[in-house]
Formats: C-alpha cells, structure tokens, sequence
C-alpha cells in the first residue's frame, strides 16, 4: 500500500491542488490528512469539499474543530483567532456536516492518525523527547500500530523508537524498520512558517518499507491574491520571518506553551 500523507493545509486550495497533483504522479492508492482543513486560508469550503473527495481518511485538526465550535479558541493567537472568526462565518452548510464528520482519531493499515498527539488535539509534538512520549501513548493504546502520524506542528519530523530523529525539517527518505515504531509528521500543505513556501507531503510506502518527505512548489502569487480579495492578511499563508525574528518568536512559543497557548 502507497499512501499520500498532507496535514495543516489551511484552506489554501493552491497549495493543496499543487500537492495532490504531485502525488497523483507518485501512484499512490490512497490519501491520509492529519487535520486543519480550514483556518488562515482564504478557501475553506473549496479545500473541505477537495479533501473530502479523496479516497482515503482524514481526522480533524484543531482549526476545524474550533471553526464548528466544538473546541474553545483560548489557546489560540490572535491571529488564530481573527482567522477563525472569518472562517465560521465563510463556511456552508455542507462544508460545516462534512467537517462534524470528520473523526479525532482513526487507525489505517496499523498506522495511528492524529492531528496533535495521541491525547491532545492541540498538543505540539516538536522534540525528540515529546516524540518519544507520544509513541509510548501509541504504544498503550494501539500496540498493533507500529506508524503513528501527526500534523500541527507545521514542520516535518521523523522520530523512531529506537533510532531516535532520523529527519527534522527539509525532505529526503526515511527508511521504516520492522518492529520499530516511528513518528511521522509530514510538515504543512497550506502554511509553511520558513522562507520556503512550498506544499509539504510524504509518500509512505509500506510494502518498500519508507517514507519520503517532498516540498512542492505552488502559486504563492495566486495565493496571496485570493487572500486580498477576501481582506484576509497576506501573510497568512506565508508567515515567514528573519532568523532573529524567528528566534524572537520560538522564545515566546516556549513560553506560550509552558502556558497553555497555541497556535
């Protein structure tokens, strides 16, 4: 079995279109999304309906579950927040029964889908020791599941049980040992936070035993357009910053999430 994995993609229809086609190329036989549909993006109902019309599973992430109001938006920043205000009142009837069915969790093939983590939708998975934690979650409620994949974090990361972080960022091939469970977060379809706006995917392929990470360019102009007809933020899709304004923003994160904030 070949699967395309996305998450995180943000009603950004560009950058998904973008993804899928590529994927289309990769023969793949079926799709995983780990959440967030909708949210920053300036096509929500667009991005729903495309996801919902892959063969394959999707969970819900926090901005969908937050946009139909199943889930508080205190943890949210303010520009979370505003995005979410835009996108309840953006989304139709239809796009709205399709996300109330999307499910917090699923198992596919032995592989364990989550938006966060195994216990929190809006948990960051960002380390190796957090890493490490949820596939000992994963280990207690699925000891079957020897795949567990997770979105939110915006950022592709590789974690094995026993090998440690085999990938962080950037993309390459990952090779999957028997009896070694690993964490797989393929990064973000429609919101990258670096430089490099690209559409991040995985091609998993179980029968080769790997999981290989992709970036995939997209019409970033398009994108940004859209979002200005909408009145939405032009950056929303691209919030990239300077090294020090990285560093400036990774500070408070650690700080936020230490206290319960959230992106």
């Amino acid at each position: 079995m070949r699967f395309g994995v996305i998450a995180d993609i943000h009603a950004n229809l560009h950058a998904l279109d973008a993804a899928l086609a590529f994927l289309s190329t990769q023969g793949v036989d079926g799709y995983l999304c780990a959440g967030d549909l909708v949210g920053y993006g300036p096509m929500p109902n667009e991005c729903v309906r495309r996801v919902s019309g892959l063969s394959g599973t999707c969970v819900a992430g926090n901005h969908d579950l937050i946009a139909l109001g199943a889930l508080g938006d205190e943890r949210c920043d303010l520009r979370a927040r505003e995005s979410l205000r835009w996108t309840r009142a953006a989304l139709d009837g239809d796009t709205r029964a399709l996300l109330s069915a999307l499910p917090r969790e699923a198992d596919v093939d032995g592989i364990a889908l989550h938006h966060g983590s195994p216990t929190d939708v809006q948990e960051y998975v960002r380390t190796e020791a957090q890493a490490m934690a949820a596939l000992g979650e994963l280990a207690r409620r699925r000891p079957d599941a020897e795949i567990l994949i997770l979105g939110h974090t915006h950022h592709a990361l590789a974690v094995g049980q026993e090998r440690g972080t085999v990938l962080r960022g950037g993309t390459g091939s990952v090779r999957l040992a028997p009896g070694e469970p690993m964490l797989l977060n393929p990064g973000s379809v429609g919101q990258s936070r670096t430089r490099d706006a690209r559409a991040r995917v995985i091609v998993l392929d179980l029968a080769e035993s790997s999981a290989t990470f992709h970036a995939v360019a997209y019409d970033t102009a398009a994108c940004r357009e859209a979002l200005r007809q909408r009145g939405l933020p032009l950056d929303s899709c691209h919030p990239w910053r300077s090294r020090w304004g990285t560093v400036v923003h990774l500070v408070r994160r650690t700080y936020s999430g230490r206290h319960g904030g959230s992106r």
